[in-house]
């Protein structure tokens, strides 16, 4: 592999981001620029795979990638990163919801600290292996879900971790301008995250409420990511809708639009309402934890059941009259990365809050 072993200096950390999409990345990305921020000589070994390891890549961070697909078997996992953690001998060893890193860390008796945003206690698979997180770093508010048994007496809630965007609302105008859309249209963003029309197809019913939506001048922008040669080929004859693929500057899109339709995906959601962007969520049946997640966001009209073009577009109508005020959270990032460090002082003894960071 192109990564090289920590050498003699500071803390050394071997930090598994799992790959599925860009959901897991994206907060990364975030939490290693803070520790970074904080420690100068604090070492980081991103592990990731498929569109994680993209991402990686697209953000210019230095990524050992493990080749696998977006579905990878448990097998494999725990082999690779139980190579991994031999190899590199790390101080600790850091999960972003990379179940199978937390055994391999266990082989070599390594202290570990997961990463999560989620917790289901019908998870027979995923939820048993928190036993062996020393630590759990919980990125949202406490309530949203129940804990299982696991995660009891070990879980610290220290918010979202939300990246740092160069774009708002204010900029609308000039954002518009770039993207080629009159200033006056009312303009939908559809931000489907790593959900493919194959997964979950909501192209028709999108482009069928678009057609009903009674606003002229519109516009429609579609972040279609894996999907942009498919959209394209669907809108080509439509002069009003813009199709995109990976834009690592999504925050461009969010702003230029006057309200936006997503899968659920409940990072998006964290973003929107962090831009004070007004949003509809379709119900994705494979997204149970993202549809009640949905349900908690103040700006966000929730689907999840019995959708129509004609739903569709009263709820989009609803949406923007609501007040879309930005929603100014700090960012858990600084307090992940923070705890992290802190396990050098040997705060993994003791389960630490952000308030005594």
């Amino acid at each position: 592999m192109p990564y090289p072993e920590f050498d003699n200096g500071g803390l050394r950390v071997l930090f598994f981001s799992r790959g599925r999409g860009r959901g897991h990345a994206i907060p990364d990305i975030e939490i290693i620029r803070h520790l970074r921020q904080l420690d100068s000589t604090a070492q980081v070994r991103l592990v990731s795979y498929a569109t994680g390891a993209e991402t990686f890549q697209a953000h210019r961070i230095p990524c050992i990638d493990l080749g696998f697909p977006e579905r990878n078997t448990i097998n494999e996992t725990i082999i690779a990163a139980a190579k991994l953690t031999g190899w590199l001998n790390p101080d600790l060893v850091v999960a972003h919801e990379e179940f199978m890193a937390l055994p391999a860390a266990k082989i070599f008796d390594k202290a570990t600290i997961f990463i999560t945003d989620w917790f289901s206690e019908n998870e027979k698979y995923a939820m048993p292996s928190l036993r062996l997180a020393d630590t759990i770093v919980f990125l949202d508010e406490p309530g949203i879900y129940p804990e299982p048994e696991s995660a009891r007496a070990k879980t610290t809630y220290i918010g979202p971790v939300i990246r740092e965007f160069d774009h708002s609302v204010a900029d609308r105008p000039r954002l518009r301008r770039e993207l080629n859309i009159p200033s006056d249209a009312f303009t939908i963003t559809v931000l489907p995250g790593s959900w493919t029309e194959r997964a979950f197809p909501i192209a028709d019913l999108i482009l069928k409420a678009f057609d009903l939506l009674p606003k002229q001048p519109k516009h429609l922008i579609w972040a279609a990511g894996t999907d942009e040669d498919l959209l394209k080929d669907l809108t080509a004859a439509r002069g009003n809708i813009t199709v995109t693929g990976y834009d690592p500057a999504i925050d461009r899109l969010m702003a230029a639009g006057d309200a936006a339709i997503t899968k659920g995906t409940r990072k998006t959601l964290f973003e929107l309402q962090s831009l004070g962007i007004p949003s509809v969520s379709l119900p994705n049946p494979s997204l149970q934890i993202d549809r009640l997640r949905a349900t908690h966001f103040p700006g966000n009209i929730a689907l999840d059941a019995g959708m129509s073009p004609e739903l569709l577009v009263r709820c989009l109508l609803d949406s923007v009259v609501r007040p879309a005020t930005p929603v100014t959270r700090r960012s858990g990032a600084r307090d992940c990365a923070n705890m992290i460090l802190n396990w050098k002082a040997g705060s993994h003894d003791d389960s630490p809050t952000p308030g005594n960071l």
